[in-house]
C-alpha cells in the first residue's frame, strides 16, 4: 500500500484526540467549537478514505 494510505489512518486518529482533548480541557467559544468540529470532521473523512482504500487494496489483491 502507498504511504498515503498507511498514514491516514493514524493522522485521523491523532486529529480525533487532539479535538477530544481541546473540548474537555479548554474553555467552551464559537472560534474553538468550530476548530473541534472541524478536526472530528477531518478526522472522519480520513478513517474512511483508510477504510476504503484497505478494501480496495484487498479486493485487488485476490
Amino acid at each position: 500500500m502507498k504511504l498515503k494510505y498507511l498514514l491516514s489512518l493514524p493522522v485521523g486518529m491523532v486529529m480525533l484526540g487532539i479535538a477530544l482533548l481541546m473540548e474537555k480541557f479548554l474553555p467552551s467559544n464559537n472560534f474553538l467549537d468550530f476548530i473541534v468540529g472541524l478536526l472530528i470532521g477531518l478526522s472522519l473523512v480520513l478513517n474512511i478514505y483508510y477504510i476504503g482504500s484497505v478494501i480496495r487494496h484487498s479486493r485487488k489483491e485476490k
